[in-house]
């Protein structure tokens, strides 16, 4: 039978769930980001923080969790979890809560059943697909001559432009030049060079066995050469040096030239992620 158990704070929530979220570190990078900054400090959040765990038979199967203002955000769960969630989120939020995020189905369903039993409506407002990918690409990125350097202050101007044109051109706000920025003092920004710089790799996560690229970004100049592939092969190789086991590529679905080189590069599908907004 499954069960909704609700926890006090981050630090009990991580304490039964952390092991659990680890074994996909990157699918649930989201709840363990915020998880562990509100564990550190939760005092900018407004009240009530939500940290819920799924649970079938003694077995956690799935995590809920809410740090206001923010929206509601899930890891998978079973469809027989959605009902309770819903119910339970309901009766600790009489107000608005802004929406959810997560991987689909499982947000629809949840946002779905949100309105049906609130009213009002929801709507889709990002949408991005987490590949898996080993490193295996086409000849045209190994023929490409260049190397990938970590990115530093000095890179910081062609950070902040390439980032704003790469947020253009995702229709992403987030990934922007100020993000970029904010990698380089991370060391996860990266450019690939010859002559001069050409793709511009960002990562959003980075652990002992796992890491996700986030930015793939080549100027229009220089794009359909093959610098994206090769930024990659690139990666790859520095990561299988550190013993980076797992390797993931955030895309966005609606773009042609994402698909292409997530196809170069034998990427697999993992799942849709989406942001909801409720009204």
């Amino acid at each position: 039978m499954l069960d909704l158990h609700r926890h006090s704070d981050a630090r009990a929530f991580l304490t039964r769930a952390e092991p659990w979220l680890l074994t996909r570190e990157i699918e649930h990078a989201g709840v363990l980001q915020s998880a562990r900054q509100a564990r550190a400090d939760d005092s900018r959040y407004e009240r009530p923080i939500y940290w819920a765990t799924l649970e079938d038979a003694g077995q956690l199967v799935g995590c809920a969790y809410r740090t206001p203002p923010f929206k509601v955000g899930v890891t998978v769960l079973p469809d027989t979890a959605i009902g309770p969630l819903v119910a339970d989120l309901a009766a600790t939020y009489p107000g608005p809560i802004g929406g959810f995020s997560g991987p689909d189905p499982t947000v629809t369903a949840i946002a779905s059943a949100w309105v049906e039993r609130r009213g009002g409506s929801w709507s889709v407002n990002t949408r991005g697909r987490l590949m898996s990918f080993s490193g295996a690409a086409d000849a045209d990125g190994a023929s490409k001559k260049g190397v990938l350097r970590l990115a530093d202050a000095r890179d910081t101007a062609l950070a902040q432009s390439w980032g704003a044109a790469a947020s253009i051109d995702s229709g992403i706000a987030a990934l922007d030049g100020n993000l970029c920025v904010e990698l380089i003092r991370a060391k996860l920004l990266y450019f690939f060079a010859d002559d001069r710089a050409r793709c511009m790799i960002g990562l959003l996560r980075e652990t002992r066995d796992s890491m996700a690229v986030g930015i793939v970004y080549t100027p229009a100049t220089f794009r359909g050469q093959g610098y994206g592939t090769a930024a990659l092969r690139a990666l790859n190789r520095l990561l299988d040096e550190r013993g980076v086991k797992n390797r993931y590529l955030w895309i966005d679905p609606k773009s042609d030239g994402a698909q292409a080189l997530a196809a170069k590069l034998g990427c697999r599908f993992v799942f849709d992620s989406l942001d909801i907004d409720t009204a």
